[in-house]
Order: C-alpha cells, then structure tokens, then sequence
C-alpha cells in the first residue's frame, strides 16, 4: 500500500495536483522507504523532458517513448554507479537484488501512472471559434484537474471532465469564459470590463469575487455557490429575471425546462423552469463545504441522494455506477472521502445504509443488500 501511494503522490506533484498535507505525507513515505529516494530522482528529472503536447494519438506515443527511455536510462546509471562501489558479498548480506527489484517496479509503475496522465490529463488547445475570434480552451480528462491563470490576473480552477473556453485577448476589452464542466473562480474586480460566465443557459455576472460552478452538461441543473463578493445571476429563458446572490448563498437552476408565462389553470405545454435559492452549509462531520471541497481533493457530501452522489464517484474515481434498485437511488450519504480508493469508498457508504455491490473493470453495479 505504501509503495503504490508513493508513486500515486509523485504523480500529483508531477501533474501540480499536490496538496501540502500530501506533500508532508510524500516526504515522511520517502523517508520510510529509503528505496523510493530514486524513484523521486527520477521524476524530479521529468520536468526537463521534451514531452509534446497531446493532441493525437502519435503525440501520446512519442511522449511515452520520450519517457520510458529516460526512466530506464536513469535507472540503469544509478545500478551501474552503485554496483561499483559495493564489496563482496554486499548483495547477498543486504538484499541489493530485491532492493533493485523495488526501484525497476516502482519505476514500471510510475510509467503507467504517467501514461494514463499524459492520456487522459489536462489539455490546451488555441484555435477560432465560428466567429473567426482567436480562442483558448482548457479540456481536462481522467480525474484530472487544472489551474488557469487569467491574463487579468483571476485563476480558475477546473474540476475533472471539464472544459473551459475564453478569448486570447481576455480583459482587454470584454472578460468573456464558456463553462462546460465544473470551476472554482477567483476573479479580479474590474469595473470597466465585468466577467461574465455562460454555463449551459445559465449566465454569471461577475465584477469581483470568489464562486464555484457546476454545469455539466450530463446534468439536468447548473449550480452556483458564492464564497465571496457578489454574483448576478439569469437563466437566458428569462433574462429579465436576474438573481442577485450574496455570500454563503447558493442556487440551483434547471437547464432543460423551458419559462411558461401560462397561468396555472390555463392549459400549457411548457413546464416552468426549477429555480432554487438556499444557503452553503458545512458538513458537520468535518465542517468542510461540500460545494468547493473538490479544490483541496476531497469529494464531500451532506444528505446528498445516491444518485446523485454516484455521478460525483463517477468523474471523482473515473468510473461507471450503474443501479439495480431504483429505490437505493433515493438513499442519502454525509460524509466525505478523500484518500479512499473506490472500494473503501463504497466499504464506507454501507457502513451507514447496507447495499451490495459489484465491480468489473470500472464499471460498479449497485443494488439492494441480498
């Protein structure tokens, strides 16, 4: 368990994923496990690879190739510096084969760890949009998570299975970012040029503050969780309708239905749209915000359905939950995981309400406890 969450934290940094309390825990592993020192050699070396950017499956190739390489070179030199300087009888008295054993295992594993990255992680693509306007689009995949750094100085970071799109010349003029996916948005107060976010049909007006949205587009609802500062928010079915939130406020907006300006006895076809204003409550288990807990990796819930609970495992744990019972859809869950692998996830959740699971691959079936 240690050495695979030695290789699991060195990719995290590798990716600039790392937490500080997971980087305090990467130095006590490495300190346990001398063996591993290498290991972090190695990937210290990594950042002065020429590893192309991922936009085909050739560049995929060559930058696992490019790695592979310089992962086993380095190692070979390592063995080869050592062995010189061992005496007689040195391997057999300490173990030096098993030891090396250790380090090309280790190594074999952060090969693979790096690979599903480079496959599946964060990608930047400049092109046009149909306007002809020159645009930046960040996609993340696989779990994977990403820290943008706005030319007007306001960072965003992006949730995993995301994509976030805004124009070259940002804050020039307008301050303009398509969301499809889920952000965390701290942005500089400018007067003169105030953001606006599209999520869905749903749009954000921002001229300075700290908020979170969740609009993916698997989902039937866009959710907006206001930290700091203050947001205007409109649903474009009714854009004369705008919603001004303050902090610790949160709403929830149903992006498929459609305004009826019908009234309640007149016969219409069209449903009204779902709009839900509430306040941001902390977890009382470790008073995390389950709405922003997803920053400092940890996926926190509070009375949140199965359901609904299944899709954040789903892009938290890249996997696929599929339910047998419909009635184990409706069950609530608060808690929050952090370093949990998906089945002492799962382990965990039927502490509190039994259920039976399988797993094959990545797909998870739930149904009810037999």
């Amino acid at each position: 368990m240690s050495v695979s969450r030695i290789w699991e934290l060195l990719a995290r940094k590798y990716n600039h994923e790392i937490s500080d309390d997971e980087l305090r825990e990467l130095e006590l592993l490495l300190q346990q496990h001398q063996d591993a020192f290498q290991l972090n050699e190695l990937m210290a070396g990594l950042h002065d690879l020429p590893l192309k950017k991922i936009t085909s499956a050739a560049d995929e190739i060559k930058s696992l190739e490019t790695l592979q390489l310089a992962l086993l070179k380095s190692n070979e030199e390592k063995e080869e510096a050592l062995q010189d300087d061992i005496l007689p009888g040195y391997k057999e008295k300490t173990g030096w084969g098993k030891r090396t054993a250790l380090i090309t295992g280790i190594a074999a594993s952060v090969m693979l760890v790096l690979a599903l990255w480079l496959m599946t992680g964060t990608k930047k693509i400049t092109g046009r949009n149909k306007a002809g306007v020159s645009m930046n689009e960040v996609v993340t995949n696989g779990g994977s998570k990403s820290t943008v750094h706005l030319p007007d100085g306001s960072s965003v970071i992006i949730n995993t299975g995301s994509k976030l799109t805004y124009n070259k010349d940002f804050g020039v003029e307008t301050r303009e970012i398509f969301l499809k996916g889920e952000a965390f948005f701290d942005i500089v107060k400018n007067e003169q040029a105030p953001l606006v976010v599209h999520a869905g049909n749903v749009e954000i007006k921002v001229k300075g503050t700290i908020f979170n949205v969740k609009a993916y587009v698997e989902d039937s609802i866009v959710e907006a969780s206001l930290i700091e500062g203050a947001i205007e928010v409109f649903s474009q079915n009714d854009p004369e309708r705008k919603i001004l939130m303050r902090p610790n406020e949160k709403i929830i907006i149903g992006k498929s239905a459609t305004i009826s300006s019908q009234k309640k006895d007149t016969p219409s076809y069209q449903a009204e749209e779902m709009i839900s204003l509430g306040k941001i409550k902390p977890n009382p288990v470790d008073s995390s915000i389950a709405e922003i807990a997803w920053i400092e990796n940890k996926l926190a819930f509070y009375k949140e359905p199965f359901l609904s609970l299944a899709k954040k495992m789903e892009r938290w744990y890249n996997v696929s939950i599929d339910f047998r019972d419909s009635k184990m859809e409706g069950v609530t869950f608060t808690g929050s995981f952090e370093k949990e692998d998906i089945v002492e996830a799962l382990n965990a959740l039927r502490q509190s309400t039994p259920f039976h699971y399988t797993i094959e691959n990545r797909n998870i079936i739930i149904s009810r406890q037999k």
